[in-house]
């Protein structure tokens, strides 16, 4: 009875996602609602200068770290990565062990499933307030660490056993900043009355992908949490399927959530993947954050000549926050990353080119990405395929999506990275593939998605994307 519940309710995700209207909430009111509140929203976000010796933010000498007093939240350590017993990188890393969670509730209404999604203002938006999944809170909020208010809908996913689980993945954080972070995403089907807030909204998920191609309005926190719904997992019959089918204008894309290869391309993906945390020698050391030599602290950074981020100090005030008002360090980008997902189309099926990705904070060493994962400073050349994506790029030759998405602003200063995704044929790139690269159906990355750990947050956000 279950298996057939959770079909029907996948199915209603899928009627959600082809649904963009909405008779509580049309696409045009979110907008103006969102323009409203940040107009009415009262932000004062200063970055000032600090050099970590007060009470609460502060150096730890013997920890070798900066951290609060509580030492809760979290902390920025040193860390090198080390190869035969040489450091090869050093950067500054954030810890925060505890797992959060970024949750939507959904209700059907009418026949139709609604996503209820919240308007927050992180202190690092580059836009203020932006559309975020119905709670989005690290275990320090919901464990009131900090003395702020209980955040909004906790009992519904405190009580998660009592409703329908859709998704409940722990996930990746992005691990060139964190070491090993990691959030729990969840989507709950509710049958209660819901009160719903000023700060919240029903939404259909065909409204929040179109959202999406508006620049930084839907946050880092929605895409990952969408992008883990398993429609691919589900043995559908052929009625669900043939109406299902009605839904996608693209046949190529519905091929390729329900009738891909799955099962010969996760062994070959995961037997390479096993080959590098087996025999790759490299070593992940934290050290002390002002022993890293290539990174100097100034009167208001601590920055590296040739690093991606620098750590910056901010002074932060925003009305209807769980704590109104705080000083933090967040980490500063120090240009506008890339990140590029191709496709092609074999035997009417779409096909994604996706690569291995080790980076520094990788909670296993190693996961799967897009096709282009550029940081500021990283040759756009540098590869075959990002020579092919910086050339089609750049001619807006089969560009067919390409958005700015903000990072996480609870952690990062205005962080917005270019989003792209890209359609070649096959043929562009040589047979086989360079080391490392591998092209993959929706259902495959879909099947993976379910594994923890295994599509990195650049991936997934790209996943999410997508639309029939």
């Amino acid at each position: 009875m279950y298996n057939i519940n959770v079909n029907m309710s996948l199915v209603r995700v899928i009627e959600s996602w082809a649904t963009t209207e909405n008779p509580f909430n049309s696409t045009d009111e979110i907008l103006a609602w969102i323009q409203e509140k940040n107009k009415a929203v009262e932000v004062s976000i200063r970055k000032i200068p600090y050099d970590y010796s007060g009470e609460n933010w502060h150096y730890d000498s013997e920890r070798g770290e900066i951290r609060n007093k509580t030492g809760s939240f979290f902390r920025i350590k040193g860390l090198q990565k080390i190869v035969d017993e040489q450091p090869v990188h050093e950067q500054p890393i954030i810890l925060q062990n505890e797992i959060g969670y970024l949750g939507i509730i959904c209700k059907e209404f009418d026949g139709v499933l609604y996503f209820l999604m919240q308007a927050k203002i992180e202190p690092g938006n580059v836009n203020k307030i932006q559309i975020s999944p119905t709670i989005q809170a690290t275990k320090s909020n919901f464990m009131q660490v900090h003395g702020g208010r209980v955040p909004a809908y906790l009992e519904y996913f405190s009580n998660k056993h009592h409703y329908e689980i859709i998704v409940d993945q722990i996930q990746s954080e992005q691990s060139s900043r964190f070491l090993g972070k990691r959030n729990r995403n969840i989507i709950i089907v509710v049958k209660d009355e819901i009160e719903v807030l000023d700060s919240h909204r029903w939404m259909t998920l065909g409204q929040i992908k179109q959202l999406m191609s508006y620049d930084n309005l839907v946050n880092m926190d929605t895409r990952t949490v969408i992008s883990c719904i398993p429609f691919s997992l589900r043995d559908f019959s052929y009625k669900e399927l043939s109406h299902i089918r009605t839904l996608f204008d693209q046949e190529p894309f519905y091929n390729s959530v329900f009738f891909g290869n799955s099962g010969s391309e996760i062994n070959k993906i995961y037997q390479y993947m096993n080959d590098i945390k087996m025999l790759d020698r490299s070593e992940i050391r934290l050290v002390d954050l002002y022993s890293l030599t290539s990174w100097e602290r100034k009167p208001d950074e601590i920055s590296s000549e040739h690093g991606a981020f620098k750590v910056v100090y901010c002074d932060i005030e925003i009305e209807g926050r769980e704590v109104r008002r705080w000083q933090q360090p967040l980490l500063e980008a120090t240009g506008q990353s890339v990140f590029g997902l191709i496709y092609c189309v074999e035997d009417n099926i779409q096909k994604f080119l996706i690569q291995t990705k080790s980076e520094v904070g990788c909670f296993d060493k190693i996961e799967i990405g897009p096709s282009v994962q550029l940081e500021p400073g990283e040759n756009p050349n540098a590869s075959l395929v990002d020579a092919l994506f910086t050339y089609r790029y750049g001619h807006k030759k089969g560009i067919e999506f390409s958005g700015l998405f903000s990072e996480e602003g609870g952690r990062f200063y205005q962080e917005q990275n270019r989003n792209v995704i890209m359609r070649i044929e096959k043929s562009d790139l040589p047979d086989p593939l360079p080391e490392g690269y591998f092209w993959a159906d929706f259902q495959t990355l879909n099947i993976l998605i379910q594994f923890n750990n295994c599509l990195n947050i650049q991936l997934r956000n790209l996943l999410s994307v997508l639309n029939i």
